[in-house]
Parts: structure tokens; sequence; C-alpha cells
């Protein structure tokens, strides 16, 4: 895995360079972990270490997050329709306004992860891993997916709370 900063990756994002899978985020100040207003559609990050990264009206729609790791990242307004997130470890992250509509995190861990206010239009969270995160004030959750995920003290779209622990039986 190579090292680089959020302002390093957007250059060279810029510049053309579509694939990241790997890399490990240099955190030397506030600026390395903070990134606004920026267009990186299509991005493979897959097992890119981002802990602690915190995104603004990001487009990372179509991105390749598979595997991961985004523990305590914040997420206000970001575009992840048709991302793939599947087992990307997102524990402790705070989502605010976030488009994950068709995604998938599939087998992904989200412990202690706030999703109020996202857009959850077909997100596939199937085989997830889903502890003490909540989930009320969503917007779309009708077609909204946990079937095979394991659950534990979860807020509901609806406002409920899933205390489990259980695994969420598919359909029949």
């Amino acid at each position: 895995m190579r090292n680089i900063t959020l302002p390093e990756l957007l250059k060279l994002y810029n510049a053309g360079l579509r694939n990241f899978s790997g890399i490990t985020l240099e955190n030397q100040s506030e600026a390395d972990t903070t990134l606004k207003d920026a267009d990186l559609s299509g991005i493979d990050l897959s097992f890119a270490n981002l802990a602690d990264v915190r995104l603004e009206w990001i487009d990372l729609s179509r991105a390749k997050l598979q595997g991961a790791y985004l523990h305590s990242s914040i997420f206000i307004n970001v575009d992840l329709s048709y991302a793939d997130l599947g087992d990307a470890n997102l524990r402790r992250c705070y989502w605010s306004g976030v488009d994950l509509s068709v995604a998938y995190l599939g087998r992904a861990i989200l412990f202690e992860s706030d999703l109020r206010k996202c857009n959850l239009y077909y997100t596939d969270f199937e085989q997830a891993v889903l502890i003490r995160s909540t989930f009320d004030l969503a917007m779309n959750t009708e077609p909204f997916r946990i079937w095979g995920a394991f659950v534990l003290h979860m807020i509901m779209p609806d406002g409920t709370v899933d205390e489990g622990p259980r695994f969420v039986d598919y359909p029949d």
C-alpha cells in the first residue's frame, strides 16, 4: 500500500488516474482529512485506508470502495449512488444527506453508524453487520434490503428499535 494525502489524491484523479486501490491516507493535518466539492465518480478505492476522513459535497457515484476501511469517517451530502461498499468497515461513521441509492453494502460492518436523512432507495445491506446503527428519518426506504444481515439494537427507518440479536430472514 502507498501513502497519499487527500490533496494529492485529488490532483492525481484530476490528471486522469482512477485506481487508488489499497492506498493509505496520510493524515498530517485537518486539510489532509477533509475534502469538499469534488467529483470522484467512478474512482477505485477498494481496500483503501480512509479512516477519519471528512467528505462534503463529493460525487463518489459508481465508486469502488469494496473492503475500504472508513472507521469514524463523516459523509455530508455525498453521492454514493451505485457505489460498491461491500465488505467495507464503516464503524462509527456519520452520514447526513448521503445518496446511497442502489449502493451495495453487502457484508459491510456498520457499528454505531448514523445514517439519518440518507437516501436508501434499493440500498443493499445483505449479510451486513448492523449493530447500534441508526436509520430513522432515512428516505426512500421501501425497497431497503437487509436480508441475512445481523442486527443488534438498530433504529429502523420507521423509528422502531430492533433489539435483536438476530439475523434478518430472507423473504419467501
